[in-house]
């Protein structure tokens, strides 16, 4: 009997010890991808004042050296209440894609999104009781938010985007861009 549970606590302490160190090295991994991501972003030039990487498990992204899906957030310019740049399949150094969501503050004014029946956002708001399009367009570095062809915001941009679309959302005016190159060396 003794020797049943010397045996039994022997087990339990190594599938336990098995346990914490793979929750150690997925730990680990996902600092690995997350430095990764950051090396990518000193390369480029780019701000980030956090990082978050996705896709479970990190073991096996980080045992392929490729990074899913990081969210990095941009330090923000004036107008805007969050900036965030999306890099989609880092490996090597290299991104298949960047795209950016760029939220501008509202507008002054009782300020209602208007949704659509499956409850997502439009591009238009309820403000003050009149209705107002929201739009947005890039060029000379810059990223120019228009309200009803007014324009209602700006920011600086470091590379060629394409505007995908905005949206009126409860916490402000979104903006999804997609950059022409995902090469960092023009991400900014």
């Amino acid at each position: 009997m003794k020797k049943a549970l010397i045996a039994l606590a022997s087990a339990l302490c190594l599938i336990a010890a098995s346990i914490g160190a793979l929750f150690v090295w997925e730990h680990q991994s996902k600092l690995a991808l997350e430095a990764q991501v950051e090396g990518f972003l000193d390369a480029c030039g780019t701000d980030a004042t956090a990082i978050d990487v996705h896709g479970r498990p990190y073991i096996l992204h980080a045992m392929r050296d490729s990074a899913d899906l990081s969210y990095v957030d941009l330090r923000l310019q004036a107008g805007t209440n969050k900036d965030q740049l999306l890099v989609h399949q880092l490996s090597q150094g290299r991104a298949d894609r960047l795209s950016r969501f760029v939220t501008f503050d509202h507008p002054d004014g009782d300020v209602d999104p208007i949704e659509r029946p499956d409850g997502s956002f439009t591009e238009a708001a309820m403000i003050n009781g009149s209705k107002v399009i929201f739009s947005a367009d890039s060029a000379d570095d810059r990223l120019q938010l228009f309200a009803d062809d007014h324009r209602a915001g700006q920011i600086e941009l470091d590379q060629d985007v394409t505007v995908k679309g905005s949206a009126v959302t409860d916490s402000g005016v979104v903006v999804e861009l997609e950059y022409a190159s995902p090469d960092c060396r023009a991400a900014g």
